[in-house]
């Protein structure tokens, strides 16, 4: 009786986890959007490098399609096609390896294998592609290499998406299917494709997102292409008349992401 009467009681450690474990999101969230927020305040001042939201204006965001100033335009077409590429592909990549896995017999050793790469620094896998197009086969790198180091980083987080559907996939459904004489086609048409549509929506999406806002597999692979990411990073490291104009850029672009991404979480959480 000693020993029970010690512990404290449920309720109150209940109350308590959730006060500390929404403390330490709201924190987290004030960590991560305050300097975001600071960037887009500062996009709308009048002179953004002192670091003084004061004069606004939205001249910066007027300038953006004017003259030089709209070569971002391009580096974002790049990225939007490089990513479209990888979203397709991964997906299709992780969809066929995905469907495998389960029935593989030693699928942990082969999970790992393609999960690995997520762990492998970006900057290495940059260099590694590199050496193979330049130094070992002799091509240049350029709009491929760049496709291929975003699919290797995109692959293993598409299949990640893949098997969590296809973990819970009752494949019962096809044997009956089977036994009423439906061909394989219709089988996976009809029944498979719709039970895992919500891991390849979201496969789709996180492999683009993970694409279009690559750097550091990027720099060693892009050859002499420009994705809109290494943009934003020259320009911002650089001392000249553009660095204002980033602020604006980088602000449109935070919006449209967080936009797409809203979007994208009410169609995924849909019934």
């Amino acid at each position: 009786m000693s020993g029970r009467n010690s512990l404290p009681p449920a309720g109150l450690f209940t109350r308590n986890g959730v006060r500390f474990a929404v403390a330490c999101g709201v924190f987290a969230m004030v960590l991560l959007y305050l300097p975001i927020l600071g960037l887009v305040l500062l996009s709308f001042s009048a002179q953004p490098l002192t670091g003084i939201p004061w004069p606004l204006t939205i001249e910066w965001y007027a300038s953006l399609f004017e003259g030089e100033n709209s070569r971002w335009t391009r580096p974002l077409a790049t990225s939007v096609g490089i990513g479209l590429l990888v979203s397709f592909n991964a997906t299709a990549a992780a969809l066929l390896i995905g469907r495998a896995v389960p029935l593989a017999h030693r699928r942990g050793g082969l999970l790992a294998t393609y999960l690995s790469v997520i762990v492998m620094p970006g900057i290495l896998v940059g260099i590694a592609i590199l050496i193979f197009y330049r130094g070992l086969i002799g091509i240049r790198t350029g709009f491929w290499s760049v496709f291929l180091a975003h699919f290797i980083w995109a692959l293993p987080f598409a299949l990640l998406c893949i098997l969590i559907v296809v973990v819970r996939f009752d494949h019962r459904l096809l044997d009956a299917a089977r036994d009423l004489g439906a061909p394989r086609w219709r089988r996976f048409l009809d029944i498979e494709l719709p039970l895992l549509m919500p891991g390849i929506s979201a496969s789709l999406f996180f492999s683009f997102l993970l694409s279009f806002n690559e750097l550091p597999r990027t720099l060693y692979a892009r050859g002499g292409i420009m994705t809109l990411p290494y943009y934003l990073w020259t320009a911002s490291a650089s001392h000249s008349t553009q660095v204002s104009l980033i602020y604006a850029l980088s602000a449109v672009i935070t919006v449209a992401s967080f936009l797409l991404t809203l979007a994208a979480m009410r169609l995924l959480s849909r019934d």
